[in-house]
């Protein structure tokens, strides 16, 4: 993880009132590296295989704390809440529906959209579709 992003998160953290335990920064380190939406048993599962040492609790209890912070998003996929970091920057997520890969988009498309009558605060714009990779996949088969 960038140290400027790491600091931010840990700041934003702290100021939540979360300590931080070198469980949760290997936590944090893997998750804000991950490119595809996990469930919390997922995340646990393979944090597992890198000899991280938490548990589930810990798991759900820092995506809380990073969802109130602003640094994670969940999506009901298929009936399943599904979490993927979110960096501090404006942004947009493309959401591969097979392989659950997503791609963050910093190019704000709609950054200068007018509406009469209306002052826009903010917005989210959220792509689902396939990528080439599932595509490739579909064909040869």
């Amino acid at each position: 993880m960038q140290k400027n992003i790491e600091t931010f998160i840990t700041d934003t953290l702290h100021k939540k009132g979360m300590r931080m335990t070198r469980p949760k920064k290997e936590f944090l380190d893997f998750f804000t590296s991950e490119e595809y939406l996990k469930t919390p048993q997922e995340l646990l599962e393979n944090i597992k295989q890198h000899n991280i040492n938490i548990g589930l609790t810990t798991v759900y209890r820092m995506l809380n704390y990073l969802m109130e912070a602003g640094l994670t998003k969940a999506y009901s996929i298929n009936g399943e809440l599904r979490y993927i970091f979110c960096p501090p920057d404006h942004h947009y997520h493309m959401i591969c529906v097979k392989c659950l890969r997503v791609k963050n988009i910093f190019d704000c498309p709609v950054k200068d959209v007018k509406v009469d009558g209306f002052k826009i605060q903010s917005h989210q714009v959220d792509f689902f579709g396939i990528c080439d990779e599932c595509s490739k996949k579909e064909v040869n088969k």
